[in-house]
């Protein structure tokens, strides 16, 4: 299995993960020191992390963190959420370690797994696939911080490997994130890692086909936001992400450039068995490292439902999110 490139493709990926369905990977959380050992603390995501928008995930794992599976090596940012690093294990199979990203749970019945602490935390596994295997770390406020490994190699990996390094990535973000080793970005005055995502969009909703009464849900960040009929990731849906990463390059087929509200915009659309869907995508500013910053909004609709229509609907969102960049 290759893994697409580029942020168009990245936000293919995760439609595709939103939609699909998942069975129990083998593995286990990282074993507690002593189980019966009380909770000291409150130890809420903010009062461990700081403020939520400037964390930098790239400081919660390094490659040398992880140089015992293989050869480890730290990637590239594709998100002001999340980081990886790629191991390429016994047998060439390369797997990318993914994590950062925070996500906020109602309640801990969201959770498939069983919470088992770890020190002033808890950790759950998540249900996975045979190229995936995925833990979160939960704070006392049910926020979560999700760390996975990943294999789209052709080479097939046991899960049993795969959740071992994710066990043990686990663990070295949770000893970071305990003992407050956390690190923070500077944004400048016009990076979109200032904005609250869920503040950009408001009338254009309504031209979401089958959105009637769209309610938010704000990742804790801010950098990202979701909005569908009943809160959750089912179709009709809209998103939004502020992100880092190299601009996508239309292909002339699958995805275009055009003009969406006085803005170069790429526009990608593609269908599958589950859902349509349609991703536009806008440079913004100067990151770092020669990475820009990126405003990447996407529309989801079911099954069966023509594109073309995702993308009209799209451009809406898009051209109001567009106007809202800092200037």
């Amino acid at each position: 299995m290759i893994r697409p490139s580029g942020r168009v493709a990245a936000v293919v990926g995760l439609v595709f993960a939103l939609s699909a369905c998942t069975t129990q990977v083998t593995g286990s959380p990282v074993p507690v020191p002593n189980p019966t050992t009380p909770r000291k603390a409150q130890t809420t995501a903010e009062s461990l992390l700081g403020d939520l928008p400037t964390v930098d995930p790239c400081g919660y794992v390094e490659a040398r963190d992880l140089k015992q599976f293989g050869e480890a090596v730290d990637g590239r940012p594709e998100s002001l959420d999340f980081c990886l690093v790629t191991v390429t294990v016994t047998g060439g199979a390369k797997l990318e370690v993914l994590f950062g990203t925070l996500e906020q749970a109602a309640s801990e019945r969201d959770f498939k797994g069983e919470l088992v602490d770890y020190e002033d935390l808890r950790i759950v596994e998540e249900p996975g696939e045979s190229v995936r295997c995925a833990r979160r770390l939960v704070f006392t406020d049910l926020v979560t911080l999700s760390v996975s490994v990943e294999n789209y190699s052709e080479k097939a990996v046991p899960s049993t490997e795969m959740c071992r390094i994710a066990d043990h990535a686990t663990k070295v973000v949770a000893d970071r994130v305990l003992a407050k080793e956390v690190e923070h970005r500077r944004f400048g005055a016009k990076s979109v890692g200032k904005l609250v995502a869920c503040d950009a969009v408001r009338a254009s909703l309504a031209k979401v086909p089958g959105l009637t009464g769209p309610k938010a849900y704000e990742y804790p960040a801010g950098h990202q936001c979701r909005w569908s009929n009943d809160g959750e990731a089912s179709t009709p849906r809209a998103r939004l992400t502020y992100a880092v990463g190299k601009p996508s390059e239309p292909d002339g087929k699958d995805s275009v450039r055009e003009d969406v509200g006085g803005r170069p915009t790429v526009i990608h659309k593609s269908s599958a068995s589950s859902v349509s869907f349609c991703v536009a995508e806008t440079t913004h500013i100067p990151f770092e490292d020669g990475l820009q910053e990126l405003a990447v909004v996407s529309v989801s609709l079911p099954s069966g439902t023509p594109a073309d229509q995702a993308c009209a609907a799209v451009k809406e969102v898009a051209a109001e999110v567009w106007a809202k960049l800092p200037k």
